[in-house]
């Protein structure tokens, strides 16, 4: 891992919040519905190429991309404050840095070049806002624990638990796989077996009044 790429990821846990990867992953998520014509791009690829550069994937070191199998930008998709035409122009504005390509056409470092300098202002107010949107809305989902935070509701927005689930864990977080709590060091709520270990050694002292 680059030391670029550590600073990059230190970064995203204190605020707690390859080419051929790459393509792999953002072929994975396209979906059999053709983008509109007049757009270009699919949306999606956009959107799932901006959130591995907001936590980068590094093997031994999970992040955005590797929740994709789990449809991570679908679930950012669905409630992104953002236009499909923003996100138009937030690729095509690439070219003014890199002569006429688009950010999709970026190398890894240079989309975070790209990153600094919208994030610095140099690219306009615009710009900035509609990346500061999307990096607020890939944040949210994937430090809210996504997908093992996605117990069935009801109509009311309460967790439906498994039969015979006395224990009310609505939240887990399971060792078998790497979400956004385990990236930030979040260990979630008490297991019911770490619940009951730690009772049993609170009821074994002998209090002194």
């Amino acid at each position: 891992m680059s030391k670029k790429k550590v600073s990059r990821r230190d970064f995203l846990r204190k605020t707690g919040s390859g080419a051929t990867g790459t393509a792999v992953v953002l072929a994975s998520i396209q979906t059999s519905q053709a983008a509109p014509a007049a757009l270009g791009m699919d949306p999606a690829v956009v959107v799932a190429a901006l959130g591995d550069v907001l936590i980068p994937s590094d093997p031994g070191d999970p992040g955005y991309k590797t929740l994709e199998p789990y449809n991570i930008t679908a679930e950012v998709m669905r409630d992104l404050p953002v236009s499909d035409e923003e996100l138009v122009l937030l690729n095509s504005q690439a070219g003014e840095l890199f002569s006429g390509k688009t950010f999709l056409q970026l190398k890894e470092r240079e989309r975070e070049s790209y990153f600094d300098s919208v994030f610095a202002g140099d690219r306009g107010e615009n710009l900035r806002r509609i990346l500061g949107r999307i990096r607020q809305r890939v944040f949210r989902v994937f430090y809210k624990n996504y997908p093992e935070h996605a117990l069935p509701r009801d109509r009311q927005g309460v967790p439906i638990l498994p039969p015979g689930d006395t224990h009310q864990i609505t939240n887990p977080n399971t060792k078998g796989l790497a979400t956004g709590w385990d990236v930030s060091g979040f260990m979630g709520p008490l297991t019911w077996e770490e619940e009951q270990r730690r009772r049993s050694i609170v009821e074994k002292i002998d209090w002194i009044e």
